[in-house]
This record gives C-alpha cells, structure tokens and sequence, in this order.
C-alpha cells in the first residue's frame, strides 16, 4: 500500500507555463476556495455524524427505546471497536485499487466515497424506536463500518490533490470549517424541531433521518468535485495488475499488510500525531457524549436548551480563516496549548457555574453560560481542526524514510486507533455512570449518580486534556520544519547527495522522524511490505 510519485511530465510543466494561474510550476493543479468547498462538504458528515450520534442517540436510546445508560453506550463502544478492522482493509485496499479496473475507473480513493453514500440509509435504523438491542447494534454497527469506508479514503485527498503547503492549507481549513458547521447546524435543527414538535421518540426519528438524508447528498459532492493522482503519476507497480496467488501467499500479503501499519509507528512526528489525537479526541468527545446529560440534571436545564447551546459553534464560522493563520503562524505544539489552556478553562468554568445556580438571577446565569460555552466551542473546535492540519504533512516525512508515498496506510492506522479509543471512552461512559447509579429515565438523581455525572464530565476530561496538552509541546512539525523537509526531498530526488545535507537540515529530519539522517532515503525505496493484489 505504498506510493512513489513520480517527477512532473514534460506535458505537466507545459500546462503550467501556459496557464500559470491553474496550474502551479510543475504541472500541478492549483487548489481554489471553490475546490476547497468542493472536498470540504465531505466533513459535514464527518464531523456532523458525532454530532449527531454524541447528542442525541444515547438520550433516545434511553429515553425512548428502553435501553439503560450501560447498554446505549455498550452500543456504542463494541460495535464501534469491531468496525475498527474496517479501517485496516480499507486503507489498504485504496492505496491498491488502481490494480482493479473499477479503481482506474471509479478512482482508487474516490470510488469508496461513491459506494458508501448509499449506505448511509443503513444508519437510519438507530432512529427508530420500539426494537431491540440487537436492532440497535447492528444498525449502529453498519454506520460506523460506512462511516470508515468513506471518511479514510476521503481523509487522503488533500495529500492526493496537491503537494502544495498553501494548497493543502484551503482544503483541510475548509474541511474544518465545514465540519464546525455541521457540528452547530446539527444541534440548532435538533433544538427547532424539539421546539416544535416536542420531546418525544418522532421528533428524534425526524432528526436522525433527515440529518443523515443531508449527509448522503454531501458524500457525493465530493465524488463529483475531488480528483486524485492519475494512475501514470504513480509507480507503475503500484497499478500492474498481478497474476493470480495461492493461499500461502494471500496469507503472506495480509502479513506484510499488518506490518506495514505497524511501521508507521516509526514515525516520531506520526508517534506523537496520535498520541495528541487520540487523548485529546477521546476526553472531549467523552464530554460531549455526556453534556446532554450534564445539561439535564447538573443545571436542571432541558434538552433543547442544551442543543441550544452546542449551536453556538456557528458564529465561529467565520474565524476557520484565522484557524489557519494561527496554525501556520504558531505551529501545531503552539497552537496547541493554545487551544488546551481555553478548553480546560471552559470545562472548569461549567464547574463553577453548576454551583452558581440560586445564587444569581436566571437570566444572568443563562447569558454568562451562552457566553463561555460560545468561548469553549471555539477552542473545542481546534481540538479537531490542529490534528488535521498536521495530518496531511505526516506522509511526507515518512517518504524521506521510505522514498514511498503511503497515505493511505497512515490514514487507516490514524482512524484504526481512533475507532478503538472511541469505542473505549464510550464503554467507559457506560459503565463509570452505571455504576454510580445514574439512571437517565429518573427526573432527578441520587446525590452519589450527580456527582459522579459531574466527575467524569469536569475533573476527568481535564485530566486528559492536560494530558494531551504535555505531548503536544515536544510536536515540533510546522511550516518552517515541513519547508525544510520537502526541500530535502527534492534535492534527494533530483539525485544530490546524502553526504551534502546541511547540518540544520540533517537536525529537523532527524527529529521529525526519530531515526538518525543516514538511516533516511535507502538507496533503493524501501520494500512494498503492504501491496494488495
């Protein structure tokens, strides 16, 4: 599942000398706001579907379907751990569906966007009430499964459409933005219809259908307005078709496939990558699956006041431009504490204001919890947009490792250990409030449930924001250090010496990839341990 790209084609630099304006100098496609918007609906399911499911599903399973607070989120967590292997073939399938004549038809990354559009529908089944617990599972099961079969391919696109720092920098600015607004659209359409149609299991069915009817129309916007490395900008054995092979040697490829993934750990900058993503995403989303609840009975508010309050996020729209600028202004490990310091501080501002209730008038306490929950949703949306503003750079410091382009195997182990951690904090929301005795059919919980609501929702998720915030001062990738890299790899490809490298360059590439320079760019590319034929 690895990539070798190969050097612009004479044709390629022609196109660029005549039309410089769309094409960047080697033959390139330049990325446009328009091309932006175009791969950016895409994360209006990808960061809608949370939303959507962290809102919303566990109050209607409980509430609505009769399951307790350990089975709703037993749902959550196991089915989404076991579609967690749907990460690993899918990754590797799209590095090596130009193999196939459908890839070089549908597009290798681009035709799992096509196929899992339709899917979607399969989703609608967690919106119906009146089954059971296995319906509940299987239903949810099939949407994580389509939720991989799309969003890993889809994840690859910026590093297949440009190598171009500034490119890359529209496309996940306007993923993140899209993401954001389907984020706050999802919850201001929930507190509307509750509103109007009233807190019953049809006004969640309404919801859950008609949000995931949007998500399907976004999908395929994507298929029609994305492209991708054709299959002659690739190593041709990354698209020769291959003879037929016997069971030992499939057994062998599903080896070699496994270890391919395991070496991405190599990668320092990848290593540290995911500790930040997976802590942080994890303990937030941990928050938020529980805030509906935290709403509910920690300031006695109701349900729509709290689907009020996440639609908030939408007046950050407009400040996704200033995401970007201080991502390449501060850098990642910059940004990032940044962003932990305000996310904690908010999160403990909730704290304060649960003991404020009585103390001051209502509609003081209503304005100054719209205000500082309006501040968190804006460092709470970092927390998503800086990792995938660094994602996109990781495959380049693996080429200098390998002389191989391998999106697709990071993206897959990127969502792989992102499945598992999701599917773990869920199970633990589960059972840490069953055991506290929380009941969420009860109109008011016993004093040990209330506080251990307040628990889990306050001092645990800071704990492991703090967490991630510690990693993320030794992340040391942003413009400057990626410039020098690629600058590196250009000179390497164009056949310049490894006895020649600068002393400062030798530094950053040693510390973005964690082994010594020399051990950097093998004579010959490093073995294709992950092809799948």
């Amino acid at each position: 599942m690895t990539t070798a790209i190969q050097p612009a084609q004479p044709e390629q630099v022609e196109l660029a000398q005549k039309d410089p304006k769309k094409y960047l100098p080697n033959g390139a496609r330049r990325i446009t706001i328009w091309n932006g918007l175009g791969f950016g609906v895409g994360d209006v399911f990808g960061g809608g579907s949370g939303a959507l499911t962290g809102t919303y599903l566990s109050l209607f399973l409980t509430s609505f379907a009769g399951l307790s607070i350990a089975q709703a989120q037993s749902i959550q967590g196991v089915a989404t751990m076991l579609s967690a292997v749907t990460a690993i073939i899918i990754g590797g399938l799209s590095d090596s569906m130009y193999k196939f004549k459908i890839g070089r038809k549908l597009g290798r990354r681009r035709m799992f966007i096509l196929l899992g559009a339709p899917l979607l529908v399969l989703g609608m089944g967690m919106w119906l009430p009146g089954f059971s617990y296995w319906f509940y599972f299987a239903s949810f099961f099939c949407w994580t499964v389509t939720l991989q079969i799309i969003m890993i391919p889809y994840a690859t696109l910026p590093s297949e459409m440009t190598t171009d720092f500034n490119g890359r920098t529209i496309l996940s600015t306007t993923r993140m933005f899209m993401s954001g607004l389907a984020g706050s659209l999802v919850p201001i359409v929930g507190a509307a219809l509750l509103n109007t149609l009233g807190n019953h299991a049809g006004t969640y069915t309404v919801i859950g259908v008609g949000i995931i009817t949007v998500f399907i129309l976004c999908v395929l916007c994507v298929y029609f307005t994305t492209w991708e490395r054709k299959p002659e900008e690739l190593d041709p054995e990354d698209v020769a078709t291959g003879e037929k092979k016997t069971m030992r040697e499939h057994l062998s490829t599903i080896g070699h496939v496994m270890l391919s993934y395991l070496s991405t750990l190599r990668v320092r900058a990848f290593r540290q990558h995911m500790a930040i993503y997976l802590i942080a995403l994890t303990f937030v989303e941990m928050f938020m699956n529980v805030f509906m609840f935290f709403t509910i009975y920690a300031w006695n508010e109701t349900a729509a006041f709290a689907s009020l309050l996440l639609s908030l996020g939408v007046i950050w729209m407009p400040a996704s431009p200033l995401q970007g600028w201080l991502f390449s202004k501060l850098g990642a490990n910059g940004l990032y504490s940044v962003t932990f310091a305000g996310a904690i501080l908010g999160i403990v501002s909730f704290y304060f204001l649960h003991l404020a209730q009585g103390t001051i008038p209502d509609h003081t306490w209503v304005i100054v919890t719209m205000v500082v929950f309006a501040l968190f949703l804006f460092f709470k949306g970092l927390i998503y947009f800086v990792p995938w503003q660094v994602f996109p750079f990781i495959p380049d410091v693996d080429e200098i490792m390998t002389r191989h382009r391998r999106e697709g195997v990071f993206s897959s182990m990127m969502r792989f250990l992102r499945v598992l951690t999701q599917g773990l904090g869920a199970m633990f929301i589960g059972f840490f409030l069953q055991n506290v005795g929380f009941n969420a059919t009860k109109k008011q919980q016993t004093p040990e449930a209330l506080n251990g609501l307040i628990t889990l929702s306050v001092w645990i998720v800071i704990a492991g924001l703090a967490v991630a915030w510690a990693i993320s001062l030794t992340l040391r990738l942003n413009k400057k250090t990626h410039a020098v890299l690629i600058g590196e790899i250009d000179r390497l490809k164009a056949g310049g010496s490894k006895a020649d490298v600068k002393p400062e360059v030798r530094k950053v590439v040693e510390n973005l990839t964690g082994i010594k320079y020399d051990k950097c760019w093998p004579d010959e590319p490093a073995a294709k341990t992950a092809t799948v034929q």
